[in-house]
């Protein structure tokens, strides 16, 4: 985020800067009427002249490396470019003049609050620090597989189709929420809270999710002067979310949640003061009526930031640093090969493999003075496992760790996947009397059907 931190901190100096200049020029007024203080005029014109030659120009167009860290960190590959309007899955439609069925995750994020920034700031400023907003969100955006389909003054439209898969694509832009959300909380609000304008100004983020069959892609206006895009309901929910979600928060349709089958532990039901008392809006609002003239009550979700952002790998730690470092081996079986390493929360995890949870950690050796042990705890969510296991199939293993120089330790953990949802694998490890010697660790899991779409 450093080189968002610095456009900012440029942007705030130029506007201090700014207003020094109208202090110096109104100073070189006042002194130009008064002919006894020549001296002080000369300073005054001087002061002016300086401010002018070393605040000239826009900072350079520069890339922010969000993408490329984020894609380090959940482990994707290369870097996306694409342009910016339509979708390169139906692009070709603009030709064809025909409509096509294909399935939607809808992001919508806008800036809230930014006519206080005008009121408050020069118009170049105010230039500067939303561009680099939208900035930050489109390589972001980017970073997680998404298309940015269109920016509307302070608003960003992306879609996500994640090489088809619709579960995929949804993880995708639900991680991509919240580090746009993280970027406000780490490197924008504390530039606003120093103006004091930080309950103002933020932004607010949409997404749903719309299957194949309830999303048609088509041209819109004329050869020439069109525009290829999505059809939905749930792209228009997405922009009511968007519309009606906290300030720097994400929130959620009831379709996405339902996808993905979404548990509580990560999710929030959204409240609004209204005069003396906190109101309950669990639907979507206006809240419309179908055919039948029954309301629809299309439910809504607030992302739980701080809890959901501490279950994926940060760009910016040290694998070094953490007290027990986790490695997520998938497979067919317990004894088959690797075929390819899990990040947190990346995506899901076809029923029919299975994880090799491997750990390492580091103990002081004073208290190596026992057994070491690692426990595993698994924590199942989502209706697939409440219905098909006691207890949701929740259980935990104590597992003796090895070691080969009498500090460095290392256990493993096989377990099978079996249910659709978000689930978490906690791990801590113990003195053989129960005694922790290193705090839980959490590690998020998706499993379910990636539901390729095939044309």
């Amino acid at each position: 985020y450093e080189s968002i931190d610095e456009i900012l901190k440029q942007s705030f100096d130029r506007e201090r800067s700014s207003s020094k200049l109208e202090e110096s020029v109104y100073k070189a007024k006042s002194f130009s009427q008064d002919s006894l203080n020549y001296e002080s005029y000369q300073t005054g014109l001087e002061s002016v002249s300086s401010i002018l030659t070393t605040n000239t120009g826009l900072p350079q167009e520069q890339n922010f490396g969000i993408q490329e860290n984020i894609r380090k960190a959940f482990g994707k590959k290369g870097i996306r470019d694409s342009k910016i309007g339509g979708h390169p899955d139906f692009d070709y439609l603009a030709d064809t003049k025909t409509l096509k069925n294909g399935f939607n995750v809808t992001l919508f994020i806008d800036i809230k609050g930014s006519t206080k920034l005008g009121v408050t700031y020069s118009a170049e400023t105010v230039f500067l620090i939303k561009n680099a907003i939208i900035r930050a969100a489109i390589e972001t955006i980017q970073a997680f597989d998404g298309h940015v389909h269109r920016i509307m003054g302070d608003a960003v439209l992306a879609f996500f189709r994640s090489d088809k898969k619709a579960r995929n694509a949804a993880i995708d832009a639900i991680n991509c929420g919240t580090y746009i959300v993280q970027v406000m909380n780490e490197v924008v609000r504390p530039y606003f809270e120093n103006q004091g304008i930080e309950d103002d100004v933020g932004i607010r983020i949409g997404i749903d999710y719309g299957e194949k069959e309830n999303v048609i892609w088509g041209m819109y206006g004329y050869s020439g002067a069109s525009e290829v895009t999505a059809t939905s309901f749930f792209v228009d929910i997405a922009a009511k979310l968007q519309q009606r979600a906290p300030k720097n928060r994400v929130l959620l349709g009831q379709s996405i949640k339902e996808l993905l089958d979404l548990p509580e532990e990560i999710l929030e039901i959204m409240y609004v003061q209204s005069k003396n008392e906190r109101v309950k809006k669990e639907f979507v609002e206006p809240n419309y009526r179908n055919a039948d003239g029954n309301l629809i009550n299309y439910k809504q979700y607030v992302l739980n930031h701080k809890k959901y952002i501490a279950l994926l790998p940060s760009p910016a730690t040290d694998s070094s640093s953490e007290n027990i470092k986790i490695t997520a081996c998938l497979k067919d079986n317990e004894n088959a090969p690797t075929k390819f390493t899990y990040y947190p929360c990346g995506e899901v995890v076809k029923k029919s493999l299975g994880i090799d949870f491997k750990v390492n950690f580091k103990l002081p050796q004073q208290e190596i003075n026992t057994e070491i042990l690692v426990k595993f705890r698994v924590k199942n969510t989502g209706k697939e496992a409440e219905k098909s296991a006691e207890n949701s199939g929740n259980h935990e293993t104590i597992v003796f760790a090895q070691t080969t120089d009498g500090c460095n330790f290392k256990a493993s953990q096989w377990e099978a996947t079996s249910y659709l949802g978000l689930h978490f694998m906690y791990i801590s490890v113990l003195d053989k009397n129960n005694k922790v010697l290193l705090n839980e660790e959490c590690f998020g899991v998706y499993v379910g059907d990636p539901l390729l779409e095939i044309d």
